[in-house]
């Protein structure tokens, strides 16, 4: 079977979950026998034009085209974050030459809903997996600029005022003009004109968020069929859209763990975080707390993840650290040496802020046999069990996460009473199973449409 994956970034350079994610089911897959290629926006914000051209290389025998896109440099740049004509122009061309048995899309942000229209139009059979929240949400993951969640009920201008509270320039102007029956015609009428989106303060921020809302829903009815690896994020989608969207539990590619892992021995718990420093991710929450729990020389906290993505947040994060001797940020490390990392963790803590859908950090550490403390959130909570393979604290409180790590500190048999409670994690293969099962249905159902009628 021939198979196009199309996601918003992919490994080596992009090492996120949904780029791991889809390289592991690629890499699976053609493990299998399946001819597999890859497409994906590559370096999303650099470059001297919006299209600086494609390039194509091999991947663990996967083919990779990338797209080299600075949507920054657009004649429109506000529109491109959500439709592409460059971008779709290409994808019409590929698929025509490739000619696939299916397109499976695990994320589309850097490169336009187009893409899906450009899979309609082919007459391919398409599957979306949903990722995150892309489709209801312009800044992906349905939290306001103040911390607080969004439910995605909103209307064209509350997401529109959403994101412009992120400006400056929008402060200014709502001192200047704060009656909002003035400003929400006279924006929407603004963001119409790249002449004046695409200018700082404005660019990424004043969108047309009526079209985006209308792109995004009608979108949503083009796949042969939709997934979700959460029921949270299916039933929340399901608030939105009457499509139908089954729950499909990821898998995971644990090639990394080997055949024998086993804990590095140590006299003091260790609490440990992996994953991107970035404000949503929570890792402050995770440092103020580790103060507040005053563990002295019972514990340490060791913080993975790359410190040259965001370098305001990880010089917050520093100060608020301060001279800490036992936090520690570790930097970025390659995936083949996930073991040794987890090997050096007792308890994991994802305390993001927002509401992810299904970190695949969580079941990494369940393979790991470590268990998890997590927010009482979204797919977060959906994956961990409360006393029996982690522990859930109430969402955005230090005080309860500092709890958590106290019990931990303070009672004795509890991180291994968790460990004893991990379930076994799904893997990859078996996932490749389900979606083979899917992409054969998908496959032989437009191949019946398409034959002509019998006599």
């Amino acid at each position: 079977m021939q198979i196009v994956f199309v996601s918003h970034f992919y490994p080596p350079k992009y090492n996120a979950g949904t780029e791991n994610y889809t390289a592991g089911l690629a890499a699976a897959f053609r493990a299998g026998g399946h001819e597999i290629q890859v497409v994906c926006a590559e370096d999303w914000d650099s470059g001297r034009a919006y299209w600086n051209g494609v390039t194509h290389d091999m991947r663990d025998g996967v083919s990779v085209h990338r797209l080299h896109l600075n949507w920054t440099q657009a004649h429109d740049p506000n529109r491109v974050l959500y439709l592409s004509p460059l971008v779709d122009t290409w994808f019409d061309q590929f698929l025509a030459q490739t000619q696939p048995d299916i397109v499976h899309i695990t994320s589309a942000y850097s490169l336009g809903v187009g893409i899906l229209r450009s899979v309609r139009r082919a007459g391919i059979p398409l599957l979306l997996t949903l990722m995150d929240f892309w489709f209801l949400c312009p800044s992906i993951q349905l939290l306001h600029s103040d911390g607080h969640l969004c439910d995605g009920k909103t209307t064209a201008w509350e997401c529109q005022a959403c994101l412009l509270e992120r400006s400056g320039w929008f402060r200014q102007f709502n001192q200047a003009l704060p009656q909002v029956a003035v400003q929400a015609p006279l924006l929407g009428t603004l963001s119409h004109l790249p002449l004046i989106t695409r200018r700082r303060g404005l660019r990424g921020m004043l969108l047309n968020m009526q079209e985006r809302k209308r792109f995004m829903a009608e979108v949503l009815d083009l796949p042969d069929k939709v997934v979700s690896h959460s029921a949270f994020l299916r039933d929340l989608f399901a608030q939105h859209t009457d499509r139908a969207i089954d729950v499909l539990p990821l898998g995971h590619d644990l090639s990394w763990r080997g055949a024998g892992f086993v804990k590095t021995p140590s006299p003091v718990l260790r609490f440990g975080y992996i994953g991107q420093l970035h404000p949503t991710k929570g890792v402050h929450l995770l440092v103020e707390a580790f103060h507040r729990a005053r563990l002295g020389e019972t514990a340490r906290l060791d913080i993975w993840g790359d410190t040259s993505r965001d370098p305001a947040y990880v010089q917050l994060l520093r100060r608020l650290i301060k001279d800490h001797p036992a936090i520690h940020l570790r930097g970025r490390f390659e995936r083949p040496t996930l073991a040794a990392v987890l090997a050096e963790i007792d308890a994991l803590v994802v305390p993001s802020i927002w509401y992810e859908n299904a970190p695949l950090v969580i079941h990494e550490a369940f393979a790991a046999k470590t268990p998890v403390i997590t927010s009482k959130l979204g797919g977060m909570a959906e994956a961990v069990r409360h006393e029996v393979d982690g522990l859930l604290f109430a969402h955005n409180d230090p005080a309860a996460l500092a709890h958590a790590l106290q019990r931990l500190c303070h009672q004795p048999d509890l991180l291994g009473q968790l460990a004893a409670g991990i379930p076994a994690v799904k893997t990859v293969d078996q996932e490749v199973g389900e979606l083979t099962a899917i992409y054969e249905e998908l496959v032989g159902r437009r191949a019946a449409v398409a034959l002509p009628p019998q006599a």
